[in-house]
């Protein structure tokens, strides 16, 4: 018995170190562009009643008869430009947004991921824009301001 406690002990350690030679895969890049609604008069934050917002050259539709403080919309990895087109209690407003899309190899265990970076928007209807993060990463929950 007291051999078998210090073999269990070894064993663990030695499995538990073992994983620590698998590299982390865990990309922290996103396609996601978080979007913010301020009051245009007081620059606080404020809320949209929206009916449904869809991106162009997709049948996708977000965010239906929604009342938002912010939204995370997807943008297209196969092109440089999305534009989404928002059906609110303000109307309709388009917001064309435009980036790069670069890829890098993580390790050749974990392959290659896309990054999303040179964040600017083209065209809006709305009050104005400003965009805060020009590179779109999991851990930032602001990416652009709209102001109405």
């Amino acid at each position: 018995m007291k051999i078998v406690i210090p073999i269990l002990i070894l064993s663990a350690a030695i499995i538990l170190t073992g994983c620590l030679d698998d590299p982390d895969c865990n990309s922290q890049t996103t396609n996601f562009v978080n979007i913010k609604f301020y009051n245009s008069d007081n620059n606080e934050a404020d809320t949209l009643n929206i009916n449904g917002v869809i991106a162009s050259g997709t049948d996708s539709v977000f965010f239906e008869e929604a009342e938002v403080s912010s939204i995370r919309l997807p943008l297209r990895p196969d092109t440089v430009q999305t534009t989404f087109v928002f059906d609110s209690e303000l109307g309709i407003d388009t917001l064309i947004l435009k980036y790069s899309v670069n890829t890098r190899l993580v390790s050749e265990d974990c392959g290659i991921e896309m990054v999303f970076s040179e964040l600017e928007y083209v065209r809006s209807d709305f009050g104005s824009i400003e965009v805060v993060n020009k590179i779109l990463v999991e851990q930032v929950t602001e990416d652009v301001k709209i102001f109405n």
